[in-house]
């Protein structure tokens, strides 16, 4: 695959952080791409409570992104380096965007520029008659892609020079809506949220004054029936807390962000015109909207829905909502109806994610680009690390110089057609996807979803080859991985279209002998060839010329039965050796039996992207890295990846005898164990012995370098490819 994307997030305003948050968890975990919260000093002097900031360290510990302030339009430019997009929720010419606006017009070519719709009026989309006098009738915008809620017909603000920009991806807020169980709230308040920041309440008048005496004799009223009420401040107006504004006694404050506030929670919701109506719509709670009692406030676009304006009415509208929320709900759904607005979470996704597949797929030849020879499709579950080193990184290289083009079709991708509109449509979808992308070769990597006979079907119409690439038995997954695992690997459906497609497959690829073997004796006469390299590696790191100080294990939380076996000796040689650390790298659990050893244990959280795993490995600076392997058949079928790795980064390797590390580590490139006892023998001679150790590495990273190189699982990947074209031209299957 080519370099990793980069996704950026320019943050300016304090709701930028409620419409750019769900894009960084799809762009991070979904699509592997490394994230940068780039937000401005600016930003800093809204966030006067400091709720914002905190949040945004939250999103980046979650999502593993960076996070940066800069200063200026060169700070950020700085900051954009390599290929990718870089989104802004709050981005136009007018003054109030000039920030985004700014770093959109210096950002380098290699980035694809998007400006997010953020609100039901917005500036450049809908304006109202106050936007109108305050701003113009129009904007434009320094992005290559505007991501509106509807179609432009309904948009009636765009500018003509800006229609060409449109993509319809409906409002992101959607992709963050609770759908749990609706929390139970005694005695339900009701909410009303301010918007006394707007423009639209700087018209001639006094609505600000208006709105707080309306709120303040509501809750009087409301105080009078034991009823609370919640007050929610615009995120970045947050008029009532700059203002001081006194609060009844029986109104509570709901600051938190949108999408940690339940609005179903709520018995009711009474907002001055905003983009929150639309939230509570959504929610499905009854909705009114205020306006002044002399009307001149422009409220058209919320023509329909059910108004308010002095406390009477707001107390009779709480009071209907209470008796019979269900009155309400005919004139919500018509009104949301009307407006086209793309609102189904699914479909949200979707269209966001073919945003995310664009700027995956693009990308300027480089120089010495030639000729293109294969498209090669590969299908998975998702990019599960297996696809990224067996296939995307020892075909970098080629796709990079245009020789090879290569996508990855999700399973995913392959069900929303189906859960819209069904089995037909999913048919319809995959057959126009095969035929817009036209590949040369289908390889469906550890794969066990939907629309396999479809694709099989489309590629043997047109001569195409099919490949089956297969690193575990995925047949017999045994319960040892973990219950979550297990039954998801077991579950009839995902079975019989693994053992399906093995058997449709031109050429099934496994990752080890022993697993072809295995492979066989399930699916005899199966066209199968085992590859000699699975992971390739080199010499990320030597090995460090100091004593021993830390030990490694690095896996995901389906190994806690291997660690097991070696749990005795870690404990001993921790007991044994005070300055000696132990690290797990990954998500597998931090084993009850060590928390006596506090600090000495420590842990971090697996990284999705596999070239971004290789630099942050290397950078603990492992002495040791452990391979233990539970004696079971589905363990003997394993590569021997983490010996590959832990050689890579400069750590010695004591492995399970009796499994494929018996190989690796023949030479003096690693020691094995068996019992408990010989893991501490040979754990502590490593810890004890510091040359010993150092030439174990050296030798060990000589056959990386010889054996396991990047070249020659370049060579099997292509020549395995090759092999099914043959097979299909000979007409062998």
């Amino acid at each position: 695959m080519p370099e990793r994307r980069t996704a950026v997030f320019l943050i300016n305003l304090v709701q930028d952080v409620n419409i750019l948050r769900p894009l960084v968890f799809m762009a991070s975990r979904d699509f592997g791409m490394e994230c940068l919260l780039l937000a401005s000093e600016q930003f800093v002097g809204r966030d006067q409570l400091g709720i914002w900031y905190g949040e945004l360290e939250e999103i980046a510990a979650e999502t593993g992104a960076r996070l940066h302030f800069f200063a200026n339009d060169w700070e950020a430019r700085q900051q954009l380096t390599g290929r990718g997009v870089i989104f802004a929720a709050s981005e136009s010419h007018l003054h109030n965007h000039v920030t985004t606006h700014s770093v959109f017009r210096h950002a380098p070519p290699g980035y694809v520029r998007v400006t997010l719709q953020h609100g039901f009026e917005c500036v450049g989309f809908r304006h109202s008659a106050d936007h109108v006098r305050a701003h113009g009738p129009t904007a434009s915008f320094g992005a290559d892609y505007v991501c509106a809620w509807a179609d432009p017909s309904r948009l009636y603000s765009l500018a003509p020079s800006q229609a060409a920009k449109i993509i319809v991806t409906g409002p992101t807020a959607v992709l963050q809506s609770p759908t749990g169980p609706i929390p139970a709230r005694p005695g339900k308040p009701g909410l009303v949220c301010e918007n006394l920041h707007s423009v639209r309440l700087n018209a001639a008048g006094d609505f600000k004054g208006q709105f707080v005496a309306a709120f303040s004799e509501f809750c009087d009223r409301m105080a009078r029936i034991d009823r609370k009420v919640a007050l929610r401040p615009h995120p970045g107006g947050q008029y009532v807390v700059k203002n001081k504004v006194p609060l009844p006694p029986n109104a509570v404050m709901e600051n938190a962000p949108m999408y940690r506030t339940d609005l179903r929670s709520f018995a009711y919701g009474i907002s001055a015109p905003s983009s929150v109506l639309l939230d509570m719509l959504i929610a499905g709670i009854p909705t009114a909207v205020w306006r002044d009692r002399g009307g001149k406030m422009d409220a058209d676009a919320y023509a329909g829905l059910t108004e308010v304006s002095g406390p009477e009415e707001w107390f009779d509208f709480a009071a209907s909502a209470a008796a019979d929320p269900g009155q309400f709900a005919q004139r919500q759904a018509d009104f949301l109806d009307a407006q086209g607005l793309i609102l189904d979470p699914e479909e949200v996704y979707a269209r966001f994610a073919a945003l995310f597949q664009m700027v995956l797929r693009a990308g300027l030849r480089p120089i010495g680009a030639v000729a293109e020879t294969d498209r090669i499709l590969f299908v998975a579950n998702a990019r599960v690390p297996t696809l990224q080193l067996s296939f995307e990184k020892p075909l970098a290289p080629l796709v990079e110089r245009g020789e090879i083009a290569t996508e990855l079709l999700t399973e995913l991708e392959v069900s929303i057609p189906a859960a819209t509109g069904g089995e037909e449509a999913q048919q319809d979808w995959l057959d126009a996807y095969l035929d817009r992308f036209s590949p040369s070769v289908i390889i469906f990597c550890r794969y066990s979803g939907p629309g396999t006979r479809q694709m099989i079907g489309w590629a043997r119409a047109r001569g195409v080859p099919v490949i089956y690439h297969i690193d575990d038995d995925l047949l017999a997954i045994p319960p040892d991985i973990g219950e979550k695992k297990h039954a998801f690997h077991n579950s009839p459906e995902r079975i019989e279209v693994v053992r399906e497609t093995l058997a449709a497959a031109d050429l099934v690829y496994a990752s080890t002998a022993r697993l072809k073997e295995t492979l066989l004796e399930h699916i005899p006469g199966l066209n199968i060839v085992a590859g000699e390299i699975y992971c390739s590696g080199a010499l990320i790191k030597p090995p460090r010329k100091a004593p021993t100080r830390k030990i490694g294990y690095m896996a995901s939380a389906d190994h806690a039965h291997n660690l097991t076996i070696v749990l005795p000796a870690l404990e001993r040689l921790l007991d044994a050796n005070p300055g000696l650390h132990l690290e797990f790298f990954g998500s597998i659990p931090r084993p009850p039996q060590l928390e006596r050893f506090s600090d000495r244990i420590r842990t971090a959280p697996p990284i999705a992207d596999y070239e971004s795993f290789l630099t942050r490995f290397a950078e603990y600076r492992w002495d040791i890295g452990i391979c233990p392997l539970a004696p079971i058949d589905f363990n003997l079928m394993k590569a021997n990846t983490k010996w590959v790795e832990y050689s890579s980064v400069g750590a010695a390797v004591v492995a399970s005898r009796g499994t494929i590390y018996d190989e690796s580590c023949a030479g003096g490139c690693g020691l094995l164990a068996g019992t408990a006892e010989e893991w501490f023998d040979a754990l502590s001679l490593l810890v004890n012995d510091d040359q010993a150790r150092v030439a174990m590495v050296d030798r060990a990273q000589r056959k990386v370098e010889q054996d396991y190189n990047i070249g020659r699982l370049r060579e099997q990947v292509l020549a395995i490819v090759a092999a099914a074209r043959d097979i299909v031209a000979q007409g062998r299957r």
